[in-house]
């Protein structure tokens, strides 16, 4: 009985560890500007652009200014 529950708590053990491991790896995918503030600041630019059509503030030229430097 008792090889049982050691081995019962060796998986919930194991289980939680790999949970845990998951999660964490998880949120810093989702958000990895806490470490990296300069990732991916042009996609987001171009996004905006994309995705609010009425409410332009850049132009298509300014964006190629802004993503790869002055032309």
């Amino acid at each position: 009985m008792g090889d049982k529950i050691i081995k019962v708590f060796k998986y919930i053990l194991f289980g939680g560890v790999c949970f845990l491991l998951g999660v964490f790896y998880t949120f810093y995918e989702i958000d990895q500007r806490l470490w990296n503030e300069d990732i991916l600041k042009a996609r987001d630019i171009i996004t905006r652009y994309e995705n609010y059509p009425n409410q332009r503030n850049y132009k298509q030229d300014d964006l190629k200014r802004i993503i790869y430097g002055k032309q």
